[in-house]
């Protein structure tokens, strides 16, 4: 079978067009999806071997057991794809050995059945022993070879793997975002006690299984593993996502959050009473929870005395709370029962938050965010928390505070 007359590797540099690391890695990720859902055991970037290139995945089902090579273009033209595929058949030749044989993948953010027929066609003419893959990022899916029959898709789960973000994939995305900050959170949990914040525990090997735990999107799972990589903050031989240089990732959180601006509303009770129970009857009453100082003395980690509990909320002005009725804004110079503050993070604030001395708190990371820049004694309050509790955390070991 002689390969190299019909596609020179100079031929495949030139034609086909350039592609960002980030996109092939999406690549790799969406076939590692496609194994994992069909019960395969996969291995990301097998152990090279000194006299060859390791395979992007190495999967295996039973007594079958592949090297896979990924190919990835933003085209999914007929013409993009096959040369492509030729290159990966190539690669993943060398790659195999005697225990895994090779399997050439192709993808694309969108390839039409007839494009993926035409790589099929091509493969089995000359190359009718190769096992063969064609993916795209909204379910097509072709394979050829031994147990790959089963692979089998067409494109119908449009939503899991939209082709404008894989388009877009290169773009630089907001390592704290809402939602990142909650799966960061996610990966922390397994190292903090549960009355400190509440989060899934476990560990997870890729951003699928990330993206399950936390709730998210493949895609934004994805992009926030990806992104956390390229930052250096993954640990790059774990069997699982390991944050690394902690110290770092945490000062650059903290430095983020100091910058967004977040409005608050001094509040008093209507009717004078305990304002201990009429704060723990609005808490109750909706998709509210203690923050700042409050929070931290609910957690026990607190020491800043006199300030006015805030408390969380998601849109204060519009929010449908049966107790808003029970508050008014408080008057210039009237000291206010309770501070509304509107969340500035909300998936990563109310996901989180803890139930500390029967009422809904703000989880240990989040408190340590907020009061970082308060500037009411807020600095100091950040540092009791980092030597309680964000010392064995920035380590890597498991907090029992």
């Amino acid at each position: 079978m002689k390969l190299r007359r019909f596609i020179p590797v100079k031929h495949v540099k030139s034609e086909t067009p350039p592609v960002t690391q980030t996109v092939q890695q999406q690549a790799v990720a969406a076939v590692d999806d496609v194994f994992v859902a069909a019960g395969w055991h996969v291995r990301r970037e097998p152990s090279r071997r000194s006299d060859a290139r390791g395979a992007d995945l190495l999967v295996s089902l039973v007594d079958t057991c592949y090297a896979v090579e990924v190919k990835a273009t933003p085209d999914g033209r007929a013409d993009r794809l096959v040369p492509l595929w030729a290159q990966a058949w190539l690669q993943a030749n060398q790659a195999a050995d005697a225990g895994a044989a090779p399997l050439a993948v192709v993808a694309a953010p969108r390839i039409s059945p007839r494009a993926a027929d035409q790589v099929l066609a091509f493969a089995a003419k000359y190359a009718p022993a190769a096992a063969v893959g064609v993916i795209d990022l909204v379910g097509l899916r072709r394979f050829r070879g031994p147990d790959l029959d089963g692979l089998h898709a067409e494109a119908a789960r449009r939503t899991e793997w939209p082709s404008e973000a894989f388009a877009d994939a290169a773009k630089p995305e907001n390592l704290f975002s809402d939602l990142n900050q909650w799966m960061l959170k996610v990966l922390l949990a397994p190292e903090l006690p549960e009355r400190l914040l509440s989060a899934p525990r476990g560990r997870y090997r890729n951003a699928s299984e990330l993206a399950q735990a936390a709730n998210v999107s493949v895609m934004s799972a994805f992009r926030f593993v990806q992104q956390l990589g390229r930052d250096g903050f993954l640990h790059e031989s774990a069997p699982y996502l390991n944050l690394v240089r902690r110290d770092s990732l945490f000062h650059r959180w903290e430095a983020w959050s100091t910058t967004k601006r977040v409005h608050e509303y001094p509040m008093r009770f209507l009717f004078s009473g305990n304002t201990h129970v009429e704060l723990g009857r609005f808490l109750r009453s909706g998709h509210a929870c203690l923050g700042l100082f409050a929070a931290a003395d609910a957690l026990g980690v607190g020491f800043v005395k006199g300030v006015p509990p805030h408390v969380y909320v998601d849109r204060p002005r519009r929010h449908k709370f049966a107790a808003m009725e029970a508050v008014v804004p408080a008057e210039k110079g009237e000291v206010p029962d309770l501070i509304l503050r509107q969340a500035p993070a909300p998936q990563s604030i109310f996901r989180g938050l803890v139930l500390a001395q029967d009422r809904p708190t703000s989880d240990v990371l989040q408190v340590w965010l907020d009061v970082a820049s308060h500037p009411t004694r807020g600095a100091e309050q950040a540092e009791q928390i980092r030597r309680k509790v964000l010392a064995p955390l920035l380590e890597g070991r498991t907090v029992h505070a």
